[in-house]
């Protein structure tokens, strides 16, 4: 187990050297295994940190499943789901702002256990409003809208804590990991939801999810508190939120980052909120088919971050990132182009592989451009991302329903591959990202 980090005079957390981690001699799969997980299996805070958000994507997965199927059962309208299912978007982009500046001005911990605890919470909620039989589709907004903003302010925080968690040359490792948590979660939740919402309703699936929920603040408490740097307590919250907007200004590499991470997301994303209504209408398919889809989602990018987790400096990552966009475009290509429920499966795998190389890779190269000071600031931007995604998913939804699935979704793939081939041109610094 690595040292704790000390706390320096100013409240801020000081990097120490790291000791040498000597890898068990247990033969190449051994090894291998170590080297993927090695941030987790070295350092306990890190350790317990990354439980928690195992917990917490778990449940969040599970929610928007049901959720998805929930609405669509409902309403029988792909409009009113993508809205639902995009419902913690407004907020999200609202409130990331201040979360990030949140996560770089109060204790971090006590931040995450919050945000955990309510989304908890609001998930029972839900649960009790489906067992009184009064639950309509505007609920489902409501508790959607309020997690958006838990999220906004649990996410900036989680992510800047990393740095004080584990040693600088594990940063890309332990990134890595934290994106692993998603995928895995990605790769079982979904399918368990969906088989779950058709065994035991979604009133119990709801109740799984609360409980899951509130288990991840178990984890996170045994964490020791992180404060933050007096430096950015002293200014005032909008000289922090200016500061964070001129800091990525001036780092030009965060910036090609940003943007490219905004356009892909917006392009990308989308689709896979509307996965049920693509999966409903093209294939015929019931909620454990969806659920299955975005398992294979999960698988991709489990395989992705096992991958992204064994990267280090020197290994070209700008590259990799930049090929995310041209395989999710050709993964979008190919659900339209083979309109069978095989390769649906197959291009799914191909969208969490390209996700996994936009955001755990991208977040990763930011991080580690990023002063700790700004970390948290720096994160929330990117967050913003996600509360932008109704820009691409109303218009997605708007099409689906008036032109059909097939032709809207092959728009998009062309689309997104145009700007890959941009991006490639027009962003050099990326592409020279080591």
């Amino acid at each position: 187990m690595a040292d704790q980090n000390p706390i320096d005079q100013d409240g801020s957390v000081a990097q120490t050297a790291q000791p040498v981690t000597h890898v068990p001699k247990y033969g190449v799969i051994g090894r291998s295994f170590f080297h993927t997980f090695e941030s987790v299996i070295t350092n306990r805070d890190f350790r317990m940190i990354w439980f928690g958000m195992v917990l917490s994507m778990g449940g969040f997965q599970m929610q928007m499943v049901a959720r998805g199927i929930l609405v669509y059962d409902m309403t029988n309208d792909p409009l009113i789901t993508g809205i639902v299912g995009m419902g913690f978007a407004p907020s999200l982009l609202v409130v990331s702002l201040y979360g990030g500046v949140l996560g770089d001005r109060v204790e971090r911990r006590m931040l995450i256990q919050i945000s955990q605890a309510a989304n908890g919470v609001l998930a029972g909620i839900v649960a009790i409003l489906l067992f009184s039989g009064s639950l309509v589709w505007g609920h489902l907004f409501a508790i959607s809208v309020a997690q958006g903003a838990m999220f906004a302010l649990q996410m900036p925080a989680r992510q800047a804590a990393v740095p004080s968690l584990v040693g600088k040359n594990q940063l890309p490792n332990a990134f890595a990991l934290n994106a692993m948590a998603m995928s895995m979660m990605t790769l079982i939740a979904p399918a368990l939801a969906g088989v779950l919402y058709e065994s035991i309703g979604p009133e119990n699936v709801y109740v799984m999810v609360s409980v899951v929920m509130l288990s991840a603040v178990i984890f996170t408490s045994l964490v020791p508190k992180m404060p933050p740097p007096v430096s950015v307590i002293k200014q005032s919250v909008m000289e922090n939120i200016l500061g964070g907007f001129r800091y990525i200004g001036q780092n030009k590499l965060i910036l090609n980052l940003m943007v490219y991470s905004v356009i892909v997301a917006l392009l990308s994303m989308p689709f896979r909120m509307l996965v049920q209504v693509y999966a409903k209408d093209v294939y015929g398919s019931d909620a454990s088919e969806v659920g299955i889809l975005l398992t294979a989602l999960g698988l991709g990018g489990l395989v992705g971050t096992i991958t992204i987790a064994n990267l280090r400096k020197g290994h070209r990552r700008g590259w990799i990132v930049l090929g995310g966009a041209i395989l999710a475009s050709a993964s979008l290509g190919l659900i339209v182009a083979v309109p069978v429920y095989a390769a649906g499966i197959l291009g799914m795998v191909g969208m969490g592989l390209a996700e996994q190389a936009r955001w755990a890779l991208g977040q990763s190269l930011m991080m580690e451009s990023t002063t700790d000071e700004y970390r948290a600031r720096v994160m929330s931007v990117l967050m913003m991302t996600f509360g932008l995604m109704p820009l691409g998913m109303l218009p997605l939804g708007y099409a689906i329903k008036e032109f059909g699935a097939r032709p809207a979704v092959g728009f998009t793939a062309v689309v997104l591959l145009v700007f890959s081939l941009a991006a490639i041109i027009f962003m050099p610094r990326l592409r020279r990202a080591l």
